[in-house]
């Protein structure tokens, strides 16, 4: 068993210390104890277990993983190979913005000493030649590699490696597979493999080629204007449907087309990986975007659905979300739209006044701020300047200068709605 040397106590954060509680437990051979992390990131036992439950809780929503507790209280990462190795390529990424003296110290040297353990060609992990293969499928997938890439790619393949020797392959679906053959990368993934087969008699699973595509597919930024693979047009043939779509439905139109079509293709580029290999995001925006937004909530989702077919994949709410804000921000995009501020004049009618607010919020895909006055309070005060409209099933009179006041009954009738509607929109 390894032990690691200890730093002094530091003062890090707390996003800091959950990442190196992480990255301590991916290390082969080392135990990882409350005690021991706590004296890795100079904290005592108490906050150390909450570094570990909170940890435990972001790789559970996000990789599917867990932290389980071994009889002898110590600490284990549970998972698919899949699952592991795609939390350890986020994880490691953000540990060497926010710990990299940790890395430096402590991971990396641990590493080296696995791999020598394990018997592993010393060629195969040679900083030198890791540098060059990396460099290698830069030139093949005409892409430049920052510094910090460059640095993660070297340590990740090692841990790779490692992985590889003892067996722990990551198993792919069916689509995942056909997924992942179809793109560039599978091509420059080659270049690793071909590298191993020199050095090694062992031949690596086809799977191990597979990941290492998915590898490289992972740290790409999407380009809309220069990107000109086969999966890339179908990508924007698909947005362009789904955006027809969502305009026949709507009945509104967008200021910039291209502009939504570009930042659409971005984001879908990538939530496509994450759907596909089962990468989760912030589960706390689609309950946020349902309550403020239905409409446009609901018709996101519906355009959506000939997308979904398209890749025959079912994305979560969470990622439809995000979708839904794209649209919602570019129907307002370099126009005179903005988010409309409406006045709900409030009485002793709790009830009443939620579901105005919920019909309200049906009426129109545009953000909508809703603040709450009493009537007693608008009566003294008037209405805030930037009042587009005011609401109120209560009777009240009007200053002299006013937004249009409009006193709801429920349901709101057809009259009503269009009145809101056309002041909202307008």
């Amino acid at each position: 068993m390894m032990t690691l040397l200890c730093p002094p106590p530091s003062e890090l954060s707390s996003p800091q210390r959950r990442c190196q509680v992480l990255l301590m437990l991916y290390l082969p051979g080392q135990t990882v104890t409350p005690e021991i992390l706590g004296r890795i990131n100079g904290v005592d036992g108490l906050v150390a277990r909450e570094d570990i439950n909170l940890t435990r809780e972001e790789i559970a929503r996000y990789h599917r993983l867990t932290i389980i507790t071994e009889q002898d209280g110590s600490y284990r990462i549970e998972g698919s190979a899949l699952d592991r190795r795609l939390c350890l390529l986020h994880w490691l990424r953000r540990g060497l913005r926010l710990c990299p003296h940790f890395i430096q110290q402590q991971f990396t040297p641990a590493l080296k000493v696995c791999l020598r353990q394990q018997g592993i060609a010393t060629a195969l992990y040679d900083d030198t030649n890791l540098h060059a293969l990396v460099n290698l499928c830069s030139r093949r997938l005409n892409r430049n590699f920052e510094s910090r890439d460059v640095q993660f790619l070297r340590l990740y393949l090692q841990y790779c490696l490692l992985q590889h020797q003892d067996g722990l392959t990551p198993e792919f679906t069916e689509l995942q597979q056909q997924w992942t053959q179809a793109r560039a990368e599978y091509l420059a993934a080659q270049e690793i493999v071909r590298h191993w087969q020199r050095r090694v008699m062992q031949l690596p699973h086809e799977n191990e080629h597979l990941f290492l595509a998915l590898l490289f597919m992972m740290l790409r930024t999407p380009d809309p204007i220069n990107d000109s693979h086969q999966q890339d047009i179908r990508l924007r043939l698909a947005i362009g449907q789904m955006t027809a779509r969502f305009r026949e439905l709507s009945g509104m139109t967008f200021s910039d087309e291209q502009g939504l079509a570009d930042q659409l293709y971005i984001h879908l580029a990538q939530a496509l990986e994450r759907s596909l290999f089962g990468i989760g995001i912030d589960n706390s925006l689609p309950e946020e975007v349902y309550r403020l937004y239905p409409r446009l909530m609901r018709t996101t989702r519906e355009a959506f659905q000939g997308f979904e077919t398209e890749y025959g994949i079912a994305f979560s709410d969470e990622e439809v979300g995000l979708v839904a804000v794209i649209f919602g921000a570019w129907l307002m995009q370099e126009s005179d739209l903005h988010e409309k501020q409406v006045l709900l004049l409030t009485g002793n009618d709790a009830a009443l006044e939620q579901e105005i607010e919920r019909q309200l919020r049906e009426l129109t895909l545009l953000p909508l701020n809703i603040r709450h006055l009493t009537v007693h309070a608008f009566q003294k005060e008037g209405a805030p300047k930037e009042a587009t409209l005011i609401v109120t099933p209560y009777a009240t009179t009007l200053p002299l200068f006013s937004p249009p006041l409009i006193h709801a009954t429920m349901p709101l009738g057809e009259q009503q709605q269009a009145r809101i509607r056309d002041i909202l929109e307008a």
